[in-house]
């Protein structure tokens, strides 16, 4: 029989833990960034892309998902800040 508790109970953790074990918290910068890469091939739009990966970085260090591991908020925090400096400057590329 297959106990299904765990995966009822916490279906984010239980799906994701082979990954978060092997490569630890950051691994969700790797589908994050995979999703904001294929919206930039599909879109070819700079600006749509950086306001998603704000979103996404803010949702994730604002989040109460790494209480055990307060540096990788702040791993997404900088993350955040690196997407809001690629929308300021595609703004003003796109001006001139």
């Amino acid at each position: 029989m297959i106990n299904g508790t765990d995966f009822v109970s916490n279906p984010w953790i239980t799906t994701f833990s082979p990954f978060t074990d092997l490569l630890g918290n950051g691994f969700f910068l790797i589908p994050v960034s995979f999703i904001g890469l294929a919206l930039y091939i599909k879109t070819r739009n700079p600006v749509l892309v950086s306001a998603y990966l704000i979103a996404a970085g803010l949702l994730l260090s604002s989040g109460s998902m790494f209480v055990d591991y307060p540096e990788m908020a702040i791993v997404y925090t900088v993350f955040t800040v690196l997407s809001l400096i690629g929308l300021v400057l595609s703004l003003y590329f796109m001006r001139k």
